[in-house]
């Protein structure tokens, strides 16, 4: 205690303290530029002024007073007393394990301030703070939880998901449909669709609404808005004035961060993000991007049909098809069309690990298996609310399922297509990335090898395999390699092609490696590793609903895409 003590009053008096990085991770995103202080020989601080960069608050220091003022975007303030643990949050007083120091005419506090649900409530954002790794991860409050679009030849549907009831008014602006959501929380951010009928979605907190301002390339022959709950979501269907042919369309990269300039920094440098040389197989139709410039109809005579929030619909996420007493108030020929009864294609989702086998372990101690889960449920909702499809899932819950039994589910059901969900990990903490995989005896790269490698490293817990297995798999392997691989890499291609604009994370492409858990599946397969979790700032992403829900839509876009795709060049019957 007193050698701390004396530490810390040599680093007083000489004005130096030691300093290592700090890894802040706001909302799954890099922020940098902030420090850990040693203060002591056991305890690392944090500078005020960095501490009020990081939540975007102005700050005031009292060389007299030795107090510190933090006052945040909502006018909410904080009051720190210099050497001392007393900590106002408005008049309300609490009190912190570790005093904050002045050194040097400068405060520096315990993270711990940081952390405490006052504090939370006046920054608008839980925190957490691993001293071991010296990972800061700020979560934003907000009652929007994702957005998300759909594409379809005829309509474009964006959905806002809501957290609770909120209303809502619509404008039209130059080539821009915007929706104020009133009360609504969301932190600044974009995707990008570029898919011929909206170029990107861009939103943000203005005061006490959430903006969205969805960015067209084409005018609409019509535009409906309506509420829907389970869960609560702003549903918008932009109904095209040209059709676009989806098979052709793909977000291999996202544009350069001066398109995007009102976005802070942090989220400019993932708008760069760039696909990486995959070295596997892709298919170049599917990879280039068709643009539409705007065309000469009028926007502000196009007419929008929005359903009161009084009159919320309990709907899934489909398109909204019952417009029974506004019949009137649509043009000629917009009337829904009744589908024709089709053989539904079986998808078997199946998440990686489970029960005893966790999978890999992130920094933050995330476990693989609960966030394959939560993506695979995201899909498994997606596909079930569409009538083309039929969703079995190898496991709903923390369940252990050996290898071999998750592609014998998908045989035994006669299955279209497997797909397997899991998380990438690497001792090089700086991976980060999506990639895709489908099932080849060579690899692409050594990479793709140690990571089947890893994936395949769960074969110790099932125990050695009987010969009737063995011979069984053995047999399934040689049925599958040469009948399904060029479809499993088309499959690959399509998904890998809508992450870019959604996740914002590197594109590593589609790869090729021997997994265990794709031998012997009777139809395509492939495996998705849908981020890094030992990577910091993947991790973060891993676990938000957002990131979530972003890596289901592009599964389930990319498994449209592919039938679709099948559907037009399925020759011709007499």
């Amino acid at each position: 205690m007193l050698f701390c003590f004396s530490a810390a009053f040599a680093a007083e008096k000489s004005g130096t303290l030691k300093t290592k990085p700090v890894f802040v991770i706001i909302d799954g995103n890099v922020f940098s530029g902030v420090s850990a202080y040693a203060v002591t020989d056991k305890t690392d601080f944090l500078h005020i002024k960095e501490v009020a960069e990081i939540y975007n608050a102005n700050t005031a220091f009292g060389q007299v007073s030795k107090r510190a003022t933090l006052t945040f975007p909502n006018n909410k303030t904080v009051v720190i007393r210099g050497n001392s643990k007393e900590v106002f949050f408005g008049k309300t007083l609490s009190k912190t394990e570790m005093p904050s120091r002045v050194i040097n005419g400068e405060l520096y506090i315990s993270p711990e301030v940081l952390t405490l649900k006052e504090f939370a409530d006046a920054a608008q954002a839980e925190t957490s703070w691993n001293s071991k790794t010296n990972v800061l991860n700020v979560i934003p409050y907000a009652n929007i939880s994702a957005v998300r679009y759909f594409t379809r030849p005829e309509e474009t549907q964006v959905i806002i998901e809501l957290s609770e009831n909120l209303p809502y008014t619509v404008s039209k602006a130059s080539g821009s449909i915007i929706l104020n959501v009133h009360r609504g929380q969301v932190q600044r951010d974009f995707v990008y669709a570029n898919n011929g009928a909206i170029m990107d979605i861009l939103y943000n907190t203005e005061g006490k609404d959430a903006v969205f301002k969805i960015n067209l390339q084409q005018t609409p022959k019509l535009v409906k808005i309506s509420k829907l709950k389970n869960p609560y979501r702003i549903a918008v269907d932009i109904e095209h004035s040209l059709p676009v042919d989806i098979t052709m369309l793909s977000n291999s990269s996202v544009p350069e961060a001066e398109e995007y300039d009102t976005l802070p920094d942090y989220l400019k440098d993932s708008a760069k993000l760039q696909a990486e040389d995959s070295g596997g197989s892709e298919i170049t139709e599917t990879l280039s991007p068709i643009e539409f410039g705007q065309d000469n109809q009028d926007l502000a005579k196009v007419q929008i049909i929005s359903f009161e929030e009084q009159s919320i619909v309990d709907d899934s996420y489909a398109i909204i098809d019952d417009l029974s007493g506004v019949e009137g108030l649509l043009p000629e020929n917009t009337a829904p069309k009744k589908k024709l009864l089709k053989k539904k294609r079986i998808i078997v989702v199946d998440a990686g690990h489970g029960g005893e086998d966790p999978g890999a372990v992130g920094p933050n101690g995330t476990r693989e298996k609960n966030i394959n889960l939560s993506i695979a449920h995201e899909l498994a909702k997606i596909l079930r609310n569409d009538t083309d499809y039929e969703v079995i899932m190898t496991r709903g819950d923390d369940t252990f399922i050996p290898l071999v039994e998750r592609t014998k589910i998908a045989n035994d059901n006669k299955a279209d297509l497997f797909v397997s969900i899991h998380c990438n990990a690497n001792f090089n903490k700086s991976a980060t990335g999506f990639e895709i995989y489908f099932l080849s005896e060579k690899a692409t790269d050594e990479q793709s090898a140690a990571t089947a490698r890893l994936e395949n490293s769960v074969i110790e817990l099932e125990g050695k395999p009987s010969k009737k297995r063995s011979m069984l798999q053995d047999m399934l392997w040689s049925m599958m390699v040469n009948e399904y691989i060029n479809e499993s890499s088309e499959l690959g291609s399509f998904i890998a092609g809508e992450t870019p604009g959604r996740l914002k994370i590197p594109n590593r492409g589609v790869r090729q490696a021997n997994f265990y858990v794709l031998r012997g599946a009777q139809m395509p397969a492939v495996l998705v590793e849908s981020a890094f979790i030992s990577n910091y700032s993947d991790e973060s992403k891993l676990n938000r609903k957002n990131f979530q829900v972003a890596t289901a839509d592009s599964i389930y876009e990319g498994i449209k895409k592919y039938y679709a795709r099948k559907d037009k060049i399925k020759p011709k019957t007499k």
